[in-house]
């Protein structure tokens, strides 16, 4: 039920803030325009590649597997398709943090939530699936955020059904990751480790034995955006306290931001990073896997491959 209302809320946000700001279906319309594309038996790198909404902005292309996942809301207008994925995802992650008590739907505060919200990003989806691994072909919709989620809950059964989905996509095109890495020189995000003080995060290797530290740094080394790219790093908290400091230290990073832009990146790094580096390390070198009910999502972190 908890999941229900808040997959009706979210998409009902979703939906009213598309509509209100024109943004249609906000960073999904490349991914609708090549499934589109894909249904009518056309190019979908030929056909995607443009501007965003304010006719200035190069839009990335993205790979053929996030315009594959869209193919089932291709016939569907764009506002009501925003609002029915990102209501979905949003479901989908209340679920599967409910499952470890009511404090863990405290996620729902963090910036990067809303700010997934705003441009109809694939976060929360990619934080879902680390709660619900066999699901985890998904991450590769958006590989360069679903790889340390991938890494972390890998096992066979899961790296055959990524290699499924993965070759599937390629049966349509063989060519398209060739297409698509060469469309993506307009990229505007960073890697944390390689932004001061980002060579920080590399404390995090004290604790590597942790599933938590080790999403850190696959994280931290992988390109993003701010602030919605983040995330993922609210399956690190393991209280209430720890859970609301972040999501606090998250509004600093942006209203921060706001005011000091070119600062952006580093107080990401600063904000959000550190502190998500500051709950790993003060976790005990040896903390044991959690057993039960109320410590699945611990379990997610630090099942073994």
């Amino acid at each position: 039920m908890i999941a229900v209302m808040v997959g009706l809320a979210s998409a009902g946000l979703c939906y009213l803030y598309q509509l209100g700001h024109g943004n249609s279906a906000g960073d999904l319309w490349i991914p609708l325009c090549m499934a589109r594309a894909m249904a009518a038996h056309g190019d979908p790198y030929a056909l995607c590649r443009s501007v965003h909404a304010d006719g200035i902005t190069p839009a990335t292309a993205n790979p053929l597997t996030t315009g594959m996942a869209m193919l089932p809301f291709a016939a569907l207008p764009d506002a009501p398709v925003a609002a029915l994925v990102f209501g979905l995802s949003s479901g989908l992650l209340a679920l599967g943090l409910a499952r470890d008590g009511a404090w863990r739907l405290l996620v729902f505060l963090a910036f990067p939530y809303w700010e997934a919200l705003r441009w109809v990003q694939w976060s929360p989806l990619l934080t879902a699936v680390a709660l619900f691994p066999a699901l985890l072909p998904l991450t590769l919709i958006k590989p360069h955020i679903g790889l340390p989620v991938a890494l972390t809950r890998l096992t066979w059964r899961r790296v055959l059904g990524c290699a499924a989905f993965g070759a599937f996509s390629l049966v349509l095109d063989p060519t398209w990751p060739w297409r698509w890495l060469a469309q993506t020189s307009d990229y505007t995000g960073f890697i944390p480790l390689l932004v001061l003080p980002g060579p920080l995060l590399l404390l995090g290797l004290l604790r590597w034995r942790q599933g938590g530290a080790r999403l850190l740094l696959l994280m931290a080394l992988v390109p993003q955006r701010i602030y919605y790219d983040q995330l993922v790093l609210w399956l690190l908290p393991r209280s209430a306290r720890e859970l609301l400091i972040l999501s606090a230290a998250s509004w600093l990073a942006f209203f921060g931001g706001e005011i000091w832009p070119a600062a952006g990146r580093a107080l990401v790094i600063v904000l959000i990073y550190g502190v998500a580096l500051a709950i790993v390390l003060r976790q005990p070198a040896s903390a044991p896997v959690a057993t039960g009910r109320a410590g699945s999502l611990d379990q997610s972190l630090h099942e073994p491959s």
